[in-house]
């Protein structure tokens, strides 16, 4: 999800500090920040405050953009610079590794097959359990995305998720393209590989299908209280219209060749509703905004 360029006028009227006009530019940047933060820290709750962090430094620091770059690289580049190093309410990689996921995922493998062997073949998929199903991919996606350290995890999250350039991305990051495409390319050469031997969704050869990661991951949840990988969960708490899209999306990676084709296929998270008045009233509050302009 790129960031959609303001409109000059606006952005005007932003520098100049009128309220309506900053609330605009706001709401335009928000998804697409958001939606960095989710990927990069892995949990709701983190990138919610790490979102409303980088939108105040974004309004307050209007002063800085000069116009040298388009106004959406500048703003990627101010939530890089907070998301490289933004702390995190739960422990994040290296905690998990790919060869942690790897383990984990051939664990369940082995009890899907057991219960079967015991039980009998299992019953078909209900539409609740394809949906499980989606959301598991989803999770285990974003997990294997926490096992990379956060440098290479931004760099994917730019090219695959965002769609930006190299030029730009590398912009961005402060390093030269040549830099930036050797550091996707580290990156995207570790996921693929794990991917291409290990997801079904990739690669038909592979053995692991969500499907039957369900009954181990349902075991776990009863008895340990714990969950898939890093914190599957963490992104896809809800079955809402976000989950419902990404299941359509999801359907169409049957035969995808890399990991950034699964990356691509999450939904766009929008972030929490009340987000945007939260950050309107923390800057009337420090008197960063005329309360009584308009745009």
């Amino acid at each position: 999800m790129k960031i959609p360029e303001p409109e000059a006028a606006t952005l005007r009227a932003a520098l100049d500090g009128r309220l309506e006009a900053i609330d605009a530019l706001i709401a335009t940047i928000q998804p697409g920040v958001y939606r960095l933060a989710v990927h990069a820290l892995g949990h709701r709750d983190d990138a919610a405050d790490a979102t409303q962090e980088i939108l105040l430094k974004v309004v307050t620091h209007l002063a800085g953009f000069r116009g040298e770059a388009a106004f959406s690289t500048w703003v990627w580049r101010v939530a890089y610079n907070h998301l490289a190093s933004a702390r995190t309410r739960k422990a994040e990689s290296p905690e998990v590794s790919l060869e942690d996921i790897a383990e984990r995922l051939d664990q369940g493998l082995e009890f899907a097959a057991e219960l079967a062997r015991m039980r009998g073949e299992p019953m078909p998929l209900t539409p609740e359990d394809k949906l499980e199903a989606q959301q598991l991919a989803l999770a285990c996606s974003q997990s294997m995305l926490m096992a990379l350290d956060r440098e290479q995890r931004l760099a994917c999250i730019l090219d695959a998720v965002v769609g930006l350039d190299s030029a730009t991305a590398a912009e961005v990051l402060g390093i030269t393209p040549e830099a930036y495409r050797q550091r996707l390319s580290r990156a995207r050469s570790r996921l693929d590989a794990f991917v291409g031997r290990t997801c079904g969704l990739a690669s038909p050869e592979a053995a692991c299908r969500c499907e039957r990661q369900l009954p181990a991951v349902r075991h776990r949840a009863r008895s340990e209280g714990g969950s898939f990988g890093a914190d599957p969960g963490a992104v896809v708490a809800r079955p809402d219209a976000e989950q419902l899209e990404a299941e359509r999306q999801l359907a169409a990676l049957a035969r995808v060749s890399d990991a950034a084709a699964v990356l691509r296929a999450h939904p766009a998270y929008r972030g929490p509703q009340a987000l945007h008045g939260a950050i309107r009233t923390v800057l009337v509050r420090e008197g960063l905004l005329d309360r009584g302009a308009s745009a």
